[in-house]
């Protein structure tokens, strides 16, 4: 079937999509903002970049759990666009909050606030955008949705590499609290008939009660397992190029051009899978990423050496990114409307927890001098991630809508 720009944008479908994709980016656009700044912000307030950065990166991921189901539940019971305003505002107030710590329990709070509003959006504009387009078209509206992430660094690192050797690391974040006016546009994006699921309310149990329990725990398994791979990997390589005695301006060039292939990757990977099937293209795309990462590893020295190099090899481990496309639709095919929001908020950020362990370890590796180290960690977790995907059962349940 030939699909056309009125197919993706009209219906009413843009602007649900625009709204929900302005959330996203500007959720990232904090997260990604703080790996960019976190070691300045260390320096300054006189914290360990690796240890101390470590943990408080551990707690935010886990924090985003009790948002995600939290703001999902209020999503599912209450409202897509009443739940959306409320993680749009919150993390805002932690942005803000986050250019005026002094201190580690003041950043470590301002992060937990932010994490909270974080843990919703994800989950909640997925399901929206999944109840708003038909089957045949997830994959695309998610591919383009999930493209915000690529963006959202891709202008972190303006702010964060051009602009804050000028402005300074507070402006920044105080700058990155704008989106809460976001939240008088949500009326406008959101029609009444698309925001309150119809039918009887789902609870927090029944993710763990019947059919839903295995579909719960394998894609909770999945969502940590390429977690890992990812903030492994992503997070951490500003941090190793900034080690090495790179400028925050190359560091900036450096971010752009990555974000631009693994905006490219998510886009692709949308199309792709509605053409020649999710699972498929999920395991291509994993093989690339870690394919990616290994070329690194085995020719880190040469490769650190070499802007150009170093940033092309780490372009085709974005590409493989594409794979985040992917999980908006299977929460849509794997739950229910009256669960969905929760289920999407809910177990993704469920997901995150494991980052309480995994970032502190992957700063313990950093810590005794292995930049390698932590590559290897991205890199397995990325393989790990295909092995995993098949556990998740391959046909929705009955009773989710079509």
């Amino acid at each position: 079937m030939r699909t056309t720009l009125h197919d993706l944008f009209g219906h009413g479908r843009g602007k649900v999509l625009a709204f929900a994709w302005l959330g996203w980016v500007f959720d990232f656009f904090d997260l990604f903002l703080f790996s960019l700044l976190n070691k300045t912000i260390a320096r300054d307030l006189g914290l360990n970049e690796n240890l101390d950065i470590a943990w408080i990166d551990g707690w935010f991921m886990a924090a985003t759990a009790v948002g995600g189901f939290g703001l999902g539940w209020v999503a599912d019971r209450y409202g897509r666009r009443h739940a959306m305003v409320w993680s749009i505002l919150c993390y805002s107030i932690g942005t803000l909050l986050t250019g005026m710590a002094e201190g580690y329990w003041s950043l470590l709070v301002a992060r937990l606030v932010t994490a909270i509003g974080v843990g919703g959006e994800w989950g909640i504009g997925h399901a929206l955008v999944a109840e708003t387009y038909p089957r045949h078209l997830r994959g695309r509206a998610a591919g383009i949705l999930q493209a915000g992430t690529p963006f959202a660094i891709a202008l972190a690192a303006v702010f964060g590499c051009f602009c804050s050797p000028y402005l300074g690391w507070r402006a920044c974040f105080l700058w990155a609290a704008a989106p809460a006016v976001l939240v008088f546009f949500a009326r406008w994006a959101v029609p009444a008939q698309n925001d309150v699921p119809q039918g009887s309310k789902g609870s927090l149990v029944e993710l763990v009660q019947g059919e839903h329990l295995r579909r719960s725990l394998t894609i909770w398994l999945l969502v940590a397992v390429h977690l890992a791979a990812f903030w492994s990997s992503y997070s951490w390589m500003p941090r190793i190029l900034l080690g090495q005695g790179w400028s925050m301006q190359q560091l900036g060039v450096y971010q752009i051009v990555v974000a631009s292939a693994q905006m490219t990757g998510n886009v692709l990977f949308g199309f792709l899978a509605d053409r020649y099937g999710r699972r498929p293209m999920f395991v291509a795309h994993c093989l690339l990423f870690s394919a990616g990462l290994l070329v690194i590893i085995g020719w880190f020295d040469a490769l650190i050496g070499n802007g150009v190099a170093i940033t092309a090899a780490m372009a085709c481990t974005a590409l493989g990114l594409g794979t985040w496309s992917a999980f908006g639709p299977m929460f849509a095919d794997n739950f229910p409307e009256r669960l969905r929001a929760m289920a999407s908020s809910g177990i993704f950020n469920l997901g995150r927890t494991q980052q309480l362990l995994v970032q502190p370890i992957a700063g313990h590796i950093r810590a005794g001098g292995s930049d390698v180290g932590v590559l290897v960690l991205g890199a397995g977790m990325g393989l790990l991630s295909a092995l995993v995907l098949f556990l998740v059962p391959r046909t929705p349940p009955a009773a989710t809508k079509t």
